[in-house]
């Protein structure tokens, strides 16, 4: 994600896209660093930013039907949002 971000910011001047991508790899790394100690509460917390990019890059494949990057994060987003969801059913149980 962090990536992403400098490469939008690289190519397009972005500020947007560089501050988007660095928070959201910062609160990913979060997430993963939490998944040992607290499952359901690290597992949530990577569902919404799951949610949260699929929305927002899902948005702008549709519109532009460009595959780098919205259509990448928007399949990845896709897969992680139901490996989250997964993590927290069976967090639960």
């Amino acid at each position: 994600m962090a990536v992403g971000g400098v490469m939008g910011y690289v190519k397009s001047g972005s500020q947007k896209s560089l501050a988007a991508g660095g928070l959201s790899a910062l609160l990913l790394y979060y997430v993963y660093t939490e998944l040992p100690l607290r499952p359901v509460f690290a597992s949530s917390l990577g569902f919404g930013l799951s949610v949260a990019l699929l929305a927002v890059m899902g948005s702008r494949f549709r519109n532009s039907g460009k595959i780098l990057p919205a259509g990448l994060v928007s399949l990845v987003s896709l897969v992680m949002t139901g490996g989250y969801l997964h993590g927290i059913l069976r967090s639960m149980h």
